[in-house]
Order: structure tokens, then C-alpha cells, then sequence
């Protein structure tokens, strides 16, 4: 009697163990069977796609730049194959994509922004403020830029940063500007030419010529150059040098009595 209890029992358990196994399958054949029919029906298919942060280039080039092909099922897409396809945009310096179902893909969107212009063989190259190549154009459209001159350029890459030979002082220019920034005179300043080494000059949009010498400290120069022009500007100066080039000393030439004299 004990032992037919016992096999009374076993079969009792492997039943249950075959109907748990049973079920367990059944569930797995009606996920995959979900998932089979989400993959191919076009419930999940790419409709629409929302861009967000993009001021300098346009929807359609950032659609470009993703590879997205509407009609194509969201989960066959590769959220960090696009992000990465995005982000290879000059103008692009992050991206992050995510999914909203059932029909929809988000894409947002950090820009670098255009900081100044390097003048080089004819060519107008526009860089960001960590020197990163934007674009490379024939003409100068941007009059709200700052332009950088004497740059020796070593090569150079759209998307990549710029190699030049005289990195410090590229550096210098830049740190003017970023300095400037901090000032009323940022907009002002037309041009920062850097063709000498100790011999930095700045040009505003009025034809006011700056003459910084060997510039030691950005900040205090800006700051410095930014009550000079206040000053000029008070009392209608608008063409004149302006010579920096000595510690402790800042002379100015009105340009239009240079010119009565003459």
C-alpha cells in the first residue's frame, strides 16, 4: 500500500510539472506570435518625427542625416545607430532619440554654434568656439561674425577641429572674443588679425583699428577697450587707432584730424 501511494503521488507531480511546461510554451508561442505580428503590421510603422533644438539647419537635413525611412517598423530601428548618424552633422554636437509609440520618433538636438570665421586661400571657414569646422564657403555671408586673419592652416576637415601652425595664437584671438563676450564690444568687432606673433590687432565694424601688441590678459584688455570705445563713441569718433600695445598706457589717434592735416 505505501508504495502504490507513492506512485500514486509522482504521477500526481509529473502531471502538474507537464501541464506547468505545457502552459509555459503555450505563453511563449502567443508572445512570440505578438511580437511577429507587431514586427510586420504597420501599426508600429514610422509616421511621423518630431525634431526639437535646431535653429541653424532645417528638419529635412537632420531627417537626411538620421537614415529614418518612414513606414519602417519602429523596433527595426537602432536608437544609438541614429543618434550616432546625426551627431556626424558638423552642426551637431549631441543627440538623443527616443521611441513614442505607436507611430512616432523624438529627436533632440544640441547645436554648436557659429563663433568666428578663418579666412584661408579664398575660402571663408566657419568654426565653433572649441575651433570645430562647421562649413567652408567661397563668400562672406555671416556679417555678424567676428573673422580671424593670419591663421596658418596645417588642413583642414568639415566636422573636425581645426589644425593650424600657430595654435596660441588662434588661442589668443579666441580668448579675446570669449573675453569680448563679457563686454559691450563683442558685437563690435569686425576683425582679430594674428598675422605676428606679439602683434595682435582688432578691427571694429566702424573701421576703429585696435593695436593690443603682445596680449597677456584677454579679460583685462576687453574690459579696457570697452570704456575706450564707450568713450569714443560718446563723442562721436567712429575712425580712429587706438594703441594698446603698452602696459599701463592707452593712446588714441582721431583719424579725422590725421586727415585735416593732410
Amino acid at each position: 500500500m505505501p508504495i502504490n501511494e507513492g506512485y500514486r503521488k509522482k504521477r500526481v507531480v509529473r502531471r502538474k510539472l507537464k501541464r506547468t511546461l505545457t502552459s509555459i510554451l503555450f505563453a511563449i508561442i502567443i508572445i512570440l506570435s505578438g511580437i511577429y505580428y507587431i514586427l510586420q503590421s504597420d501599426l508600429m510603422n514610422l509616421k511621423h518625427v518630431e525634431v526639437q533644438g535646431q535653429n541653424e539647419i532645417n528638419f529635412e537635413e537632420i531627417i537626411e542625416a538620421s537614415q529614418l525611412v518612414y513606414n519602417r517598423n519602429l523596433l527595426k530601428y537602432n536608437l544609438e545607430t541614429i543618434e550616432k548618424n546625426i551627431t556626424a552633422h558638423p552642426y551637431i554636437s549631441e543627440t538623443q532619440v527616443k521611441r513614442s509609440f505607436p507611430n512616432t520618433m523624438k529627436i533632440h538636438v544640441k547645436e554648436r554654434e557659429e563663433y568666428a570665421i578663418i579666412t584661408y586661400m579664398g575660402s571663408y571657414i566657419y568654426i565653433d568656439e572649441n575651433t570645430v569646422i562647421l562649413k567652408a564657403i567661397d563668400s562672406y555671408l555671416a556679417d555678424d561674425l567676428t573673422i580671424i586673419t593670419g591663421i596658418e592652416l596645417k588642413n583642414f576637415k568639415v566636422g573636425e577641429i581645426i589644425e593650424t601652425h600657430n595654435d596660441e595664437q588662434l588661442e589668443i584671438a579666441l580668448g579675446l572674443l570669449r573675453a569680448a563676450r563679457e563686454t559691450t564690444i563683442y558685437d563690435m568687432i569686425s576683425e582679430v588679425n594674428i598675422s605676428e606673433p606679439n602683434e595682435v590687432n582688432l578691427i571694429t565694424f566702424d573701421g576703429i583699428t585696435v593695436l593690443l601688441g603682445n596680449v597677456r590678459d584677454p579679460g583685462y584688455s576687453m574690459v579696457a577697450l570697452d570704456e575706450v570705445l564707450v568713450e569714443l563713441y560718446t563723442r562721436g569718433i567712429r575712425s580712429a587707432t587706438v594703441d594698446m600695445r603698452y602696459e599701463g598706457h592707452i593712446s588714441v589717434k582721431d583719424q579725422r584730424e590725421q586727415g585735416d592735416e593732410e
